[in-house]
């Protein structure tokens, strides 16, 4: 027996009179799937700010006790009146399935202890991840598992790696909107389910309306919207952040170097346009001579995203425009929102199936103050900082068996390469007294609460962005004592060498740029170290530049200012 598809009858051609107390009953059950959605967003939540995901009893516990679950509900069956919101959850959970299953369960060990403590939870797990993305076609409940299963690989990377700062923004979003979505389409076919029973309806007559498709579809719509709006809440709240710089309202439109982006990911490695530095000087200057315009679009996008609401069309239209804002940002820049464009691509093809008039006002209206106010329990990425061309970039170099130096390509960390474009090792804007300009690898200032080293330099954000517009922020030679937590690189580096050989040596070894990164390395920006084996490696150090990226005669320079050189780490066994 089943609950759901195929179950609902048509709504009573007769008027039914209903009393107050009735019609409030009805409204509210309406939002019964969108509270339910809520609950395991708030335990989400909990989980990933105070949960230990990787304690080995909790996991392997977590595991089991989930798949059980999932199995539990598999009696309910996808409403057939939310086609729209089963498009998304079922192409959630199949993504977040292959992500997950393609992570794999070899990582990058700093913490042999807590990682053999693991033991085979993250292989049993994985496969478990996918296979219930296959069911997830046929069931709501199986979408569950690779959702979360994507979000316990994330914690265990940060625990075991000694990584410890991964970002949540490429992915959280993605994870909350499917679960979100998920739970409330079970609810919504329990309840319509429950609808059915006399024991359940036989006080009040009128609630055998709850399963009709006619308050199928209104439930389903007001989830739907509400879904959608908990995504686009991550662009509404970075235009927020954006207006909310400390340089004033319209310091981000008017001022910031948005083209600066370009100089960092080919300076990271990560740029697409940077198998031709002509073309991708080029770029710049294009990108450059536009910038203010292409300021005010974004951010007018961003903050006006909550309209898009009031008409089906204007909502495909201003997604669709997401999703091209997000491929433009690749090329040119390397940043890869991929997770982002999948949900994108999701709710448009929803969208699409749909007709113009096909949502209720409540439905819109719950779209809108979930996009604006969302915030409060979705994850919500705030995406504006100021951005620079003076930076700090720290990587990692590999000495080769002849002697060279070699870049290390970030990829080559895979599920920890965001450590290396981020913060790294500890180091965050102001938390500690640096030589080095406070900016992120891609040069973001502004992303935490500004407290300068010195008010003689720079006593807010903006005017260090004033300053690194022009490579005029004062550094210090040399840089002493380091602004990283020195002795964090070697057991990482360590690990991750370690991992690298063991995959080499595997039956069947997949390559590091098939990992699902936020940034790709361009293998062509990497050459050298592309032709290398973790053989030919037989030890790697620590860098942190403050360059200063410009482009002259159609090439992109990059000056060295300053630099913090971190000492050998032998890996040889």
């Amino acid at each position: 027996m089943s609950i759901g598809a195929g179950n609902a009858p048509p709504w009573p051609s007769v008027a039914i009179e209903r009393s107050p107390v009735e019609r409030c009953v009805l409204a509210a059950l309406r939002f019964f799937p969108f509270l339910c959605g809520l609950v395991p967003i708030l335990l989400y939540q909990k989980a990933a700010s105070r949960v230990a995901w990787h304690d080995p009893a909790f996991a392997t516990a977590s595991a089991f006790g989930l798949a059980l679950l999932c199995c539990l509900f598999s009696f309910v069956r996808y409403p057939a009146e939310a086609r729209a919101a089963r498009i998304i959850v079922v192409g959630l959970a199949i993504t977040l399935g292959l992500f997950s299953f393609g992570l794999g369960d070899e990582l990058g060990i700093a913490d042999a202890a807590r990682a053999d403590a693991l033991g085979n939870v993250l292989i049993y797990s994985r496969l478990i991840a996918l296979v219930a993305a296959l069911f997830a076609i046929l069931r709501p409940s199986f979408a569950i598992f690779p959702m979360v299963y994507f979000a316990f690989h994330k914690d265990v990377t940060r625990a075991v790696s000694g990584a410890e700062e991964l970002g949540r923004n490429d992915y959280a979003p993605l994870i909350e909107a499917g679960l979100f979505l998920a739970c409330g389409l079970l609810a919504l076919s329990l309840l319509q389910g429950l609808s059915r029973l006399k024991l359940f309806t036989s006080n009040v007559p009128s609630l055998n309306e709850l399963g009709t498709r006619d308050f199928a579809a209104q439930a389903a719509g007001i989830l739907l919207l509400a879904g959608i709006g908990a995504h686009f809440g991550n662009y509404f709240m970075s235009g927020i952040a954006k207006v909310t710089l400390d340089g004033g309202p319209l310091s981000w439109i008017l001022e910031n170097p948005t083209s600066s982006i370009m100089l960092a990911g080919y300076g990271l490695g990560a740029a697409p346009l940077g198998f031709s530095e002509s073309l991708l000087a080029l770029a710049y200057e294009a990108v450059r001579a536009v910038q203010i315009p292409m300021n005010v679009l974004i951010l007018a996008a961003q903050l006006l995203c909550f309209l898009a609401f009031l008409r089906r069309r204007w909502l495909i239209g201003l997604t669709a425009f997401f999703d091209i804002m997000h491929i433009g940002i690749f090329l040119l820049s390397g940043a890869l929102f991929l997770h982002w464009i999948i949900l994108n691509s999701l709710i448009v093809a929803a969208l699409t199936r749909m007709k113009e008039n096909s949502f209720s006002k409540i439905a819109i209206a719950t779209g809108i103050v979930v996009t604006i106010f969302g915030d409060a329990v979705f994850y919500n990425a705030r995406l504006g900082w100021y951005d620079s061309r003076q930076i700090r970039q720290a990587y990692f170099e590999a000495l080769t068996k002849q002697g060279d130096w070699v870049r290390v390509a970030p990829s080559f960390f895979r599920d920890a390469s965001y450590l290396i474009y981020a913060r790294h090792f500890g180091y965050q804007e102001y938390r500690r007294i640096s030589g080095h300009v406070p900016t992120s690898a891609w040069g973001q200032i502004g992303i935490r609460q500004v407290q300068p080293k010195s008010s003689d330099v720079a006593s807010s954000n903006y005017e260090i962005m004033k300053l690194t517009k022009e490579c005029a922020y004062p550094v210090e030679l040399p840089i002493t004592p380091p602004d990283y937590d020195a002795a964090r690189p070697a057991s990482f580096i360590l690990g991750q060498h370690n991992r690298a050989a063991n995959l080499a040596n595997s039956a069947v070894a997949v390559g590091y740029n098939f990992y699902p990164h936020h940034h790709y390395s361009m293998p062509f920006l990497h050459r050298a170290f592309e032709a290398l084996e973790p053989g030919d490696i037989v030890a790697y150090r620590y860098l942190v530049d403050t360059v200063c990226l410009d482009v002259a005669d159609g090439k992109i320079v990059r000056r060295v200012m300053t630099r913090t050189l971190g000492p050998a780490i032998d890996v040889r066994q």
